[in-house]
């Protein structure tokens, strides 16, 4: 029994720290850098923590630390291009496994895991977040009351009171987002998989206040690689981002001149870089540090729309997350990080029970999951039009 912990950077640091708050069995914090890992242990100094360096691309080594690791359940809280190595390395340590998403394609590759992971009585649960993850829970929660539910539209959006002093603001490594701002999102219409292009399908979203309403554009994510055939009867699924229009138009900039390029150019003294590298390495800074004073709240919303007794209707899923300030962690860091430690804990409590490689919307019961959220003062609440 136990949970292992695998990335202490800046989501494995929230998730670490809810799990030290929250969880009183067996913890292993790993990290490549093992500095990480020790530092994000001195959040809670009475908890008495295991942690070791580790490089995930030696795979008999992750497998080796797992298993000697005796934990039952691992957090990938690395990177998702490596989700499926990971994946299959609990596998062969016979552990079960969640993460935070894989940008929908790593989310479709990890979903054909299925039957290893149902043979070994084990379960895995691809995108278990804020977004993709709490969204997934909602959006069945919402399904639920209807007779016929056709329709579900994810979006999020955020209001910041923060004072900053940079040229930009970062709610995340800028990499995520040049994926986000930048790759062709894949959505759920008409019953059809379909790419599109990035920073389409502009529309107002109604919020809640203070936010009342937000411009959301679709962008590549994983919710609808698995609801759309998770929900019965859907025909259409899409996930848009509401983010602050000052950083759409830094980031369409960015993009735009060429710094989102993976390829290397050559400078003029013969040495080859990558436009992405050297953005990477100079936006770090503007990634909101712990002695940055957050003051923040961000909205999930899934809607859901069909059929009640033969007329339409629409259900409205809400969950509002706010800055934790014991912590300092930024609303969506919270909601993201805290969803994975619950449902860590969940499984390890036998509450979920599935087998196999189970998205969120199947394997996760909301209603105590949604009573685990709220009592780390997200609130979850519903609309009907």
């Amino acid at each position: 029994m136990g949970i292992f912990l695998l990335g202490c950077g800046e989501m494995g640091r929230v998730i670490g720290t809810d799990l030290m708050e929250r969880y009183d069995g067996e913890l292993v914090f790993a990290d490549r850098e093992l500095d990480r890992a020790n530092n994000l242990t001195k959040r809670y100094l009475e908890r008495k923590v295991r942690t070791m360096s580790i490089d995930i691309r030696d795979k008999a080594a992750l497998v080796a630390a797992i298993k000697e690791s005796h934990c039952s359940v691992l957090v990938n809280a690395v990177n998702y291009y490596f989700n499926v190595d990971v994946m299959s390395a609990c596998l062969e340590a016979g552990v079960n496994y969640l993460d935070l998403g894989g940008m929908f394609h790593t989310t479709r590759k990890q979903l054909e895991m299925n039957s290893e992971f149902k043979n070994k009585g084990l379960i895995a649960i691809p995108g278990m977040g804020s977004s993709p993850g709490i969204t997934n829970v909602l959006a069945a929660y919402a399904a639920k009351k209807l007779s016929k539910p056709e329709t579900i539209d994810v979006s999020f959006a955020d209001k910041d009171y923060t004072k900053y002093d940079t040229p930009i603001v970062l709610p995340y490594t800028i990499l995520t987002l040049f994926e986000e701002f930048g790759y062709k999102p894949v959505i759920f219409r008409n019953g059809r998989f379909e790419t599109i292009e990035p920073l389409t399908g502009m529309e107002d979203k109604k919020f809640p206040k203070p936010l009342n309403s937000a411009k959301c554009f679709y962008t590549l994510h994983s919710e609808a690689a698995t609801l759309a055939e998770s929900i019965p009867g859907v025909k259409n699924c899409w996930f848009r981002g509401g983010f602050d229009p000052v950083l759409v138009d830094k980031m369409k900039f960015l993009i735009d001149v060429g710094f989102s390029a993976k390829d290397d150019i050559r400078l003029p003294g013969g040495q080859t870089v990558s436009p992405r590298d050297i953005i990477v390495k100079m936006t770090e800074k503007f990634i909101p540090t712990e002695s940055t004073k957050i003051n923040d709240l961000e909205f999930l919303r899934v809607e859901v729309i069909g059929k009640q007794k033969g007329k339409k209707k629409n259900i409205v899923a809400y969950c509002e997350s706010f800055t934790n300030k014991k912590w300092n962690i930024p609303a969506g860091s919270w909601n993201t990080g805290v969803a994975p430690s619950v449902v860590a804990q969940m499984i390890l409590e036998g509450v979920i029970t599935e087998k196999g490689v189970v998205p969120p919307e199947i394997a996760v019961n909301p209603e105590p999951f949604f009573k685990e959220l709220e009592k780390r003062d997200m609130k979850i609440f519903l609309a009907a039009k």
